[in-house]
């Protein structure tokens, strides 16, 4: 039951940061262009992006 209430909040703060952030800033690696705060988006995109394809394999394991 814990797990299904993280899982909610982190699809709804993917759901948030998708709708405020530009495809460019989360997909393209330029990494020595980008500002500090598109660092820290991206890096808590791709955090909690592996953190859901985690419980994914939990559940099917």
């Amino acid at each position: 039951m814990n797990v299904f209430i993280i899982l909610s909040i982190l699809i709804i703060v993917i759901g948030v940061l998708i709708m405020t952030v530009s495809s460019s800033v989360l997909f393209k690696f330029n990494w020595n262009e980008k500002t500090g705060l598109e660092k820290i988006l991206m890096i808590i995109f791709y955090s909690v992006l592996l953190y859901i394809i985690n419980i994914i394999y939990w559940f099917i394991k």
